[in-house]
This record gives structure tokens, C-alpha cells and sequence, in this order.
């Protein structure tokens, strides 16, 4: 029949740790050494885990306060445009003589849309860019320019609190 497995070599080296097959008790020292194994390894797993989540976190605050800047850039831009026809209508200005818009708001604009995490806005942004056409359309039509200018201050105000809300929430 043989030597029995247990009996060979191999099994014997593989089976005691720390003693022989007949005393399979570990001994203090050696206890320490595996539970300081774990704990370090727990350690490092944990470590690993902090830096992504502060990662994490950090990008994420990196991604809302972009978005947050480029959303006061559009903001500014077309009130600021807004502002400018207003102003020409309180003044008199014939609409033959209102000045070009700023072709930097092309830009600006692409920026806002080309920013992740500007789809939660676009409906805002896009109606805050339509007011200022809108203010420009109907300028000098005194029937449509008190809904053209009270459409501004709402869509104003709703694109602000809908950045605010992204801002307080501090994640996309």
C-alpha cells in the first residue's frame, strides 16, 4: 500500500506551520508576525481606499466649481447684453442704432455647453440666452417689450438658483 500522504515530506512541510505535524500549536512570536502581517496590510487597504475617496471628492468639487464659472461667465455675458438694450431703450436709442452683439458670446456659450455637467442646465441656459434675443427682437415694440423684459429678470433668476442649487449640493 504505501507511505500514507500524511506521512510524506511535501504534506509535512505544507501542513505545519511553525512545528511539525505532531505539534501543530503556533507559538506566540509567530502569531504576532501574521497579525502584524494583516494589520499591515489592512492599513495600506485602507489607506488606498481614503486616497480615492478623497480623490474623488476632490475632483468632484474641481468639476462643480468649473461649471460654476463658466455658468457666471454666460450669466454676465448676456446680462450684461441685456443690460445694454435696456439701457439703449431708456435712453432712446433707435433700434437702427443699438450696437452689434458681442461676438464673444459664441464663445462663451460653447464653453458653458462644452463643460460637464451643463446638461442639468441647459434648459435654464438656453433660455436665458433666448431672452436676450428675445429683448433684441423686440425692441422699440412696445406690445411685446414689458414680457420681453420681465422674461429676462425670470430666466436671470432661474439660471442663478439652478447654479446654486448645483453649488450647495457640491456634485454634479
Amino acid at each position: 500500500m504505501g507511505v500514507p500522504l500524511y506521512r510524506t515530506h511535501r504534506v509535512d512541510a505544507a501542513c505545519s506551520f511553525g512545528g511539525s505535524m505532531w505539534d501543530p500549536t503556533l507559538r506566540s512570536d509567530e502569531v504576532q508576525s501574521v497579525l502584524a502581517l494583516l494589520g499591515a496590510v489592512l492599513g495600506g487597504v485602507l489607506v488606498l481606499l481614503g486616497d480615492f475617496i478623497r480623490r474623488r471628492v476632490e475632483r468632484r468639487k474641481e468639476e462643480v466649481n468649473r461649471l460654476v464659472e463658466v455658468s457666471a461667465r454666460l450669466s454676465s455675458m448676456y446680462n450684461r447684453m441685456c443690460g445694454e438694450i435696456i439701457d439703449a431703450s431708456v435712453a432712446g436709442v433707435a433700434v437702427s442704432d443699438l450696437a452689434a452683439a458681442d461676438p464673444l458670446r459664441y464663445e462663451v456659450t460653447t464653453q458653458f455647453f462644452m463643460t460637464p455637467g451643463s446638461e442639468q442646465l441647459r434648459s435654464q441656459a438656453s433660455r436665458l440666452t433666448d431672452a436676450y434675443y428675445g429683448l433684441r427682437d423686440s425692441y422699440g415694440q412696445d406690445s411685446v417689450w414689458v414680457a420681453a423684459r420681465d422674461e429676462h429678470g425670470l430666466a436671470v433668476r432661474e439660471f442663478e438658483a439652478a447654479v446654486r442649487v448645483i453649488l450647495h449640493r457640491n456634485h454634479i
